[in-house]
């Protein structure tokens, strides 16, 4: 699609295509990537707040489109097409919800929620899907690009981000996995929290590639 050519019909009719769809089908998968794709390439997407955050609008900007897409890719079948189109509750949504959640993630303010393994899917996993824990353990597991064994502890590769992922979903505690790897429970612990945030992003995209 090229930019010129995508029209708030041609958008809308991907919307409805996607609903039409059933979950976590080839068929859905195809339409939600070609709305997505519409949408940023429509040249339609509103601009909340500009002006404001002097260099560091353009990171909080796509802060809140990278996860105002995920939102709409899983959540499709909330777009009512009788309420409007689909790019008017597209910039509802960036205006008066991913923008702002956008600003405290980017800017580091106290009110930034913790990343957690669960809230990293909060957005990315339909309810139709396996579990959230079940696709968080087989994209960590599969490890495609090899970016979670190779981020490790200073000094111990064995304690890697995918090994320490893989212990604490099968409940041990970190006292435990602290002697495991002969180090100390607060170094261990704050380099996974660490990871966590680092790769917060990818494991959402995994989430979404394995749950469609």
């Amino acid at each position: 699609m090229h930019s010129m050519n995508v029209s708030n019909q041609q958008l809308n009719q991907l919307a409805i295509a996607a609903q039409q769809h059933p979950p976590c089908s080839q068929g859905r998968r195809t339409a939600l990537r070609q709305l997505a794709n519409g949408i940023l390439r429509s040249g339609q997407l509103c601009y909340p707040q500009r002006g404001l955050f002097s260099g560091q609008y353009e990171e909080i900007y796509d802060e809140a489109v990278q996860d105002l897409l995920l939102y709409i890719c899983q959540n499709i079948h909330k777009h009512d097409p009788k309420r409007g189109s689909v790019m008017a509750w597209v910039n509802m949504l960036l205006e008066r919800r991913f923008f702002r959640e956008a600003i405290p993630k980017v800017l580091g303010q106290p009110n930034l929620k913790r990343v957690t393994l669960d809230s990293i899917g909060d957005l990315a996993v339909p309810e139709e899907s396996p579990t959230l824990a079940d696709l968080l353990k087989a994209a960590i597991a599969a490890d495609p690009e090899g970016l979670f064994k190779r981020e490790h502890l200073e000094g111990c590769p064995a304690a890697n981000f995918q090994a320490l992922v893989l212990r604490r979903q099968e409940g041990q505690a970190w006292d435990e996995i602290a002697t495991e790897f002969g180090t100390k429970t607060g170094s261990i612990s704050s380099f996974y929290s660490r990871s966590l945030k680092k790769f917060a992003r990818k494991l959402r995209e995994y989430c979404i590639e394995r749950g469609d």
